[in-house]
């Protein structure tokens, strides 16, 4: 018995150290394939190349297995309730060049029942192109690659076997997460060339939240030593849970509520499945690259392909199934439902506007609150592209129910290039507008559907303005404007402006203003309707210079005025995230206070810090006082920090935000500014607070302190509490 113990001892002993050495084995093989990345991954050897590609998406199954409020908005559940199934397919020459980086041009683009695709829906990022990405991803998920850097710390790995590919011999490798409920890890297998450690194929596995298969073949090339992707699959079912991602311009939820039915069970899963082929690749040789700029570039061409240019593409029984067959009857289903109007309907509530007919209805003019007009009932609008794609008439008319005056503006643009999206603009305006409050022409292209600060604004002054402008996307990247305007001002209050013993309570402005706005790292998509930003990178960078001309159509002062902004953010995969927001202006000569600078005061001149309560602004200084501070030359820095969202429930998730903010400033020459109380801020303005936002229906709770220098000898006068409210779209 001693002995069949010892022999057992021994035996396992044996074992042990086997899969010890397998172990050290495959970690020296996967030691020798990172350290061979570079020289295996065609993006770092190559200089440049190409290869064109055939891609389908199908969406089968029970269309109640995908909820969620952006889905009901476009109303694709009555689509997939009534056909069973989504498809879209399109043919890209995809090409990537040391310099300008990658780009993807669709020559052919289908989806079938729409008159044109949902182009939003080429910006997903389905599963990774490249397999020596360190992260990979599906649906716009990140996991953890087998080829990261760090993988060999995450990963188990174990020699399989030896095989053949292309005729070349490759090692069989399986690997698998070394913590198993490690979310961001896959399992599968990795063939890997014996001579070059590059990858000849790959399959990646996954369970849990999403039923993940992905596969990735190659080819070899003899020239270069390299294999090339030339197909790759993904086929992703979900069954219980869900899962949020980005279609068709709306947050879509993958998934069902668990069900304790199972014969149910089936019919809710969902399946998601994507083909692509690849070919006719070439490498380092001079590619035609296109318009640079552009990660995405949609042809104008290539909405109108014949179905005999995409029966080329398809496989044999690409749609032999009777569940799959069924997308033949998308187009009058789609025409049945409306679904392009919903969508259209979508795509246009994201910048402002609700089209009806002819016209997109502006929605900020409908209903805002000041303490100068109360409420401000309004309606504006401006003609769209169903009435003319290179002329438009827009404008507004609004009424201030305590001042009991109507406002107006009324232009006319003519698009002089659809390619740069140019367009000569003139107009006429009478209105009212805020004490010091400078802004960027090009930030009035960045949409907010609710701006706060508005309802605390206590100081306004009227004028009678006519200009012109040009708005032109001098590239992808780079959006600009060029103004002329003049300006008539009158006051609401007793200010006067006395510059050279001349008092002037009423005067006339003669500007020219040549601003731009530069996001060098985001991502641009070209499609047949014009230039898309796709996904925003940072830094962002706006600049701006304004000439006062004196004697120019009654004008009365000269002056420069120079301003710059810079915002930068660090997005990460646990969805924190810190912003870093730098403004400066500077201005010189003969500028009334109308027309300086304050750091957006956004608290009421009121005694307790109850009548206070009121909404927290984006940018402003929730402590400072209308009307406290005013400057010729001032810089604010802000930092923000976002915490993960808190997931208390499906239906409650609060984000903590840490918000800390600074301004300085100087104005020369106060003593031209007559019957208002005027301090400076040279000494540095210091704030800090937080919001914790979301709690219901958007609105949140936001608490702010008061600092340094200008610290007021009351405590309760140095705090702000407000409301919060953001809204998603």
């Amino acid at each position: 018995m001693k002995l069949f113990f010892r022999f057992l001892f021994l035996f396992l002993c044996t074992i042990t150290w086997a899969q010890h050495q397998g172990a050290q084995e495959a970690e020296l093989l996967m030691a020798k394939v990172l350290i061979s990345k570079k020289k295996n991954d065609p993006t770092h050897k190559l200089n440049s190349y190409r290869y064109d590609a055939y891609e389908n998406l199908k969406v089968s199954g029970d269309p109640e297995a995908l909820t969620g409020p952006g889905y009901k908005k476009t109303e694709l559940r009555k689509t997939l309730k009534k056909t069973g199934v989504f498809f879209a397919e399109k043919t890209s020459r995809h090409i990537y060049d040391h310099i300008e980086g990658y780009k993807e041009v669709i020559k052919g683009a289908n989806m079938p029942g729409f008159d044109e695709p949902v182009y939003p829906i080429y910006n997903i990022d389905f599963q990774s192109e490249n397999i020596y990405d360190e992260k990979y991803i599906i649906f716009d998920q990140e996991y953890i690659s087998p080829l990261n850097e760090k993988s060999i710390s995450l990963y188990n790995f174990q020699i399989v076997q030896d095989s053949i590919i292309a005729g070349r011999p490759v090692f069989k490798l399986r690997f698998s997460p070394r913590e198993e409920k490690e979310p961001q890890l896959f399992s599968g297998l990795l063939y890997i060339d014996q001579q070059t450690y590059g990858v000849a194929k790959a399959v990646f596995e996954k369970e849990g939240n999403l039923y993940i298969n992905a596969y990735h073949e190659f080819v070899y090339d003899e020239v270069f030593s390299l294999w090339f992707n030339s197909s790759r699959k993904l086929f992703v079912r979900q069954e219980k849970t869900i899962k949020e991602l980005e279609l068709f311009g709306a947050r879509l939820e993958v998934g069902i509520e668990n069900s304790t039915d199972e014969d149910q069970k089936v019919a809710e899963e969902l399946y998601l499945i994507i083909e692509a082929v690849n070919s006719n690749f070439k490498t380092n040789k001079g590619l035609d690259y296109g318009r640079r700029g552009l990660k995405i570039e949609v042809q104008d061409s290539a909405i109108h392909q014949q179905k005999i240019y995409w029966e080329k593409y398809r496989g044999a029984d690409a749609f032999s199934t009777t569940e799959l067959a069924q997308f033949m009857n998308l187009d009058s289903i789609v025409d049945a439902t409306k679904i392009t109007r919903k969508l259209e309907t979508l795509d246009k509530f994201k910048v402002g506007y609700f089209p009806v007919s002819v016209v997109d209805i502006d929605l900020k003019y409908l209903v805002k609150y000041n303490d100068y007009e109360a409420f401000r009932l309004g309606i504006g609008g401006q003609t769209n592209e169903k009435l003319s794609e290179s002329f438009r008439i827009n404008g507004y008319l609004a009424y201030g129910t305590k001042d009991d005056v109507l406002k107006h503006k009324i232009g006319i643009g003519y698009r002089i290039s659809k390619e740069k999206n140019t367009w000569l603009n003139i107009y006429k305006q009478d209105d009212i507008t805020e004490f010091a409050a400078e802004s960027f022409l090009t930030d009035a292209r960045v949409y907010s559907l609710f701006e706060p600060r508005l309802i605390n604004i206590p100081t306004f002054y009227l004028y009678k303005e006519y200009g012109m402008s040009l708005q032109q996307r001098l590239f992808p990247s780079v959006i600009s404007e060029v103004s002329l305007s003049r300006k008539r001002v009158s006051q609401t209050t007793n200010y006067q402006f006395i510059p050279d013993n001349e008092v002037f309570t009423d005067y006339v402005l003669a500007e020219v203003s040549l601003g731009a706005r530069w996001s060098p790292v985001s991502e641009f998509m070209r499609t047949p309707k014009g230039y898309q930003e796709i996904s925003r990178g940072y830094p962002i960078l706006s600049g701006q210079i304004t000439q006062g001309i004196k004697g120019f159509t009654e004008s009365n002062f000269n002056y420069l005025k120079v301003s710059g902004k810079v915002e930068y953010a660090f997005n990460r995969p646990d969805k924190s995230s810190t912003e870093l927001l730098l403004e400066g202006h500077y201005s010189a000569g003969e500028v009334p206070l109308t027309h300086l600078y304050h750091a957006y005061p956004n608290a009421p001149n009121k005694d307790e810090i109850l009548q206070r309560f009121s909404v927290a602004g984006r940018r402003s200084f929730e402590t400072m006082y209308f009307n406290e501070f005013f400057s010729d030359k001032l810089l604010v820095g802000q930092v923000k920090h976002h915490f993960a969202p808190f997931n208390i429930f499906s239906f409650l998730k609060p984000e903590m935000v840490l918000i800390s903010k600074v301004a300085w400033g100087d104005l020369d020459n106060a003593q031209r500014h007559q019957n208002v109380a005027i301090n400076t801020l040279e000494k540095g303005y210091f704030e800090s607070g937080f919001e914790l936002n979301k709690l219901l229906f958007g609105f949140g709770l936001s608490a702010s302190y008061r600092y340094g220098a200008y610290h007021l000898p009351d405590f309760a006068d140095n705090v702000a509490v407000k409301f919060t409210f953001y809204l998603e779209l």
